[in-house]
C-alpha cells in the first residue's frame, strides 16, 4: 500500500489499483447525488424540529409534504385544514344590568341560517318574559306585525303542559314567567332563517330551558315578522326590568 496524500489511499490488489476518495466539505454536486441516495437513514431526527417554527396558523398557500401511496407530493393547507359548518361571528356578554341587547352587525347574505346561543341569562324583575324584535335596515321593528306560538313542558306536571300564541304583536315572546334568582338562568339556542332574502317572511324558532315559578321549563317556540323586508339585526329586551346577566354567541351556518 502507498499513501499518496492524507485525502488519497492507493491500493495495489491482484494488480489493480482501487482509489478511495475524502472529498472537501461542500464538494459533492447534486448532479452527483442518485435520486434514491437520501434515505430516512440519512435524516437526522431534528430535520424538522430545528427548523423555525411558524407561530400562526398556515395560510392557503402553504405547502406541506405529504405520501401518496408512498409517493411524495407537496399539497396546500386549504386543501387540508377543516370547513366549519358554524363559524363564530361575534360574543356579547352581558355583564352589568341593561334594558336591552342588540346585535347590529354581519347579519346578511353570508348565511342562510344564523344560530344565536344565549348562556346563563338572568333577569332583574321576577316573572318578566323575554322578548325578541327584529332591525330592518339599521332601525327595530316594534309595529304589531310580529306571529309568534309556544309550548312547554314543565318540572311539576307531565306532558306538555303549557300553550300561548299571539298574532299581529309587537314582539316574539321567547320566555315566558322567567325567575329572577341568580342561581337559576336561562339557556336558549335561537335560529333565524334566511335574513336576507327579501321574498319571504322572517322567521326564527327556539330551544329553550329555563326555570319558571319552582319549576324547570322545556320550551320550543317559533316566531315570524309578517314583512319581506331583509333583516339586519336582532334584539333580546324582558317585558319588564333589566336583562342582569349573560353571554350571547352568534353563529353563521353554512
Amino acid at each position: 500500500a502507498n499513501t499518496a496524500s492524507t485525502d488519497t489511499m492507493y491500493c495495489v490488489f491482484l494488480g489493480r489499483a482501487l482509489q478511495t476518495v475524502n472529498p472537501p466539505d461542500g464538494s459533492v454536486a447534486t448532479a452527483k447525488i442518485a435520486a434514491t441516495a437520501v434515505t430516512g437513514a440519512k435524516l437526522n431526527t431534528d430535520v424538522i424540529s430545528a427548523q423555525t417554527a411558524l407561530a400562526t396558523a398556515p395560510a392557503d398557500t402553504d405547502e406541506l409534504l405529504i405520501s401518496d401511496a408512498g409517493v411524495l407530493k407537496r399539497i396546500d393547507y386549504s386543501l387540508l385544514k377543516s370547513t366549519p359548518t358554524h363559524v363564530l361571528i361575534s360574543t356579547t356578554t352581558v355583564s352589568s344590568a341593561v334594558s336591552e341587547v342588540n346585535i347590529t352587525s354581519n347579519i346578511d347574505s353570508t348565511y342562510k341560517r344564523y344560530i344565536f346561543h344565549v348562556d346563563n341569562l338572568s333577569c332583574a324583575t321576577n316573572n318578566a318574559h323575554l322578548h325578541f324584535r327584529f332591525f330592518q335596515s339599521g332601525s327595530i321593528v316594534s309595529s304589531s306585525t310580529y306571529d309568534w306560538v309556544y309550548y312547554y313542558g314543565q318540572s311539576n306536571d307531565s306532558g306538555f303542559n303549557g300553550y300561548a300564541s299571539s298574532q299581529n304583536d309587537s314582539y316574539i315572546r321567547l320566555l315566558d314567567e322567567v325567575k329572577s334568582d341568580s342561581d337559576q338562568t336561562a339557556y336558549l339556542t335561537l335560529t333565524l332563517y334566511d335574513p336576507s332574502n327579501t321574498t319571504t317572511h322572517k322567521r326564527i324558532d327556539s330551544i329553550n330551558t329555563y326555570s319558571r315559578g319552582g319549576n324547570i321549563n322545556a320550551q320550543r317556540v317559533g316566531g315570524r315578522i309578517e314583512d319581506t323586508s331583509a333583516v339586519d339585526g336582532v334584539r333580546f329586551f324582558m317585558s319588564s326590568g333589566n336583562i342582569d346577566g349573560g353571554i350571547i354567541k352568534m353563529y353563521g351556518v353554512a
